[in-house]
C-alpha cells in the first residue's frame, strides 16, 4: 500500500514523472512539489539510464546542487546544510537538515542510540509511537527515498472529538487531549 509522503495516510496519487512518491490528495502533491521537483528530474534521468550527478553533489531530499551541503550523522547521506533557513517556532518545513534531524526515525534511532544499525528493523523505533506517527516518521518526504519504511504500520484515522472531522496528525494543526482524543485546528 502506498502512503502519502506528506501525512502517511493511504495514497492513491503518484508523481506522474518519477513514479517514486505518492500522495493522498492533490493538495499534498502541490504542497510537496517545490521540494520534490529538482530531485524528480534526477530520478527521471536515472530511470532513463542517463548520466546523473554524483549523489554527494546534491541534496538527497530536494535535489539542490551547488551547496552548501552536509553529510548526515545517522545514515551518511548528503543533504542541504540549511539550518539557518529555519525561523524559530514557525514549524516551517523549508530546512532539509532540520527536517531530517527532527522528523525521521533514521535520525532518532541514531541519536537515541537504539541497538542495531537499521532503524527499519528496530523494535524501539517501531513501538515507540502511535502507529500514525511511526508510519509518518518512516515514510515522510524528509527521508531519503531509499530509506523509506517498506511496510509502514496501518492505523485508523483520528477524528476531532468536537466536530468529527478527520485529522491528519502530521499534516495539520491539532491538539491532543489528556484522554488521547484529538481536536482539529478549528475546534482548538
Amino acid at each position: 500500500m502506498a502512503v502519502c509522503a506528506v501525512c502517511a495516510h493511504p495514497a492513491s496519487l503518484q508523481c506522474s514523472a518519477c513514479h517514486r512518491v505518492a500522495y493522498c490528495t492533490q493538495e499534498h502533491q502541490e504542497f510537496a512539489w517545490e521540494k520534490h521537483k529538482r530531485l524528480c528530474k534526477i530520478l527521471q534521468k536515472m530511470d532513463r539510464g542517463e548520466p546523473t550527478p554524483d549523489p554527494k553533489s546534491y541534496c538527497g531530499l530536494c535535489g539542490k546542487t551547488g551547496g552548501p551541503l552536509r553529510t548526515t550523522d545517522c545514515c551518511g547521506k548528503t543533504l542541504c546544510d540549511d539550518y539557518e533557513k529555519y525561523v524559530m517556532f514557525t514549524y516551517s518545513h523549508d530546512s532539509c537538515s532540520r527536517n531530517h534531524d527532527r522528523y525521521t526515525s533514521c535520525h532518532s534511532h541514531h541519536t537515541e542510540e537504539h541497538s542495531g544499525s537499521d532503524w527499519k528493523t528496530c523494535i524501539e523505533c517501531a513501538e515507540g509511537f502511535d502507529p500514525e506517527f511511526t508510519a509518518w516518521y518512516g515514510t515522510n518526504n524528509f527521508n531519503f527515498l531509499d530509506d523509506i519504511l517498506p511496510n509502514p504500520p496501518t492505523f485508523s484515522p483520528k477524528y476531532c472529538k468536537k466536530c468529527g472531522k478527520m485529522v491528519k496528525q502530521n499534516a495539520e494543526s491539532n491538539s491532543r487531549l489528556p484522554d488521547r482524543s484529538i481536536l482539529c485546528s478549528t475546534c482548538m
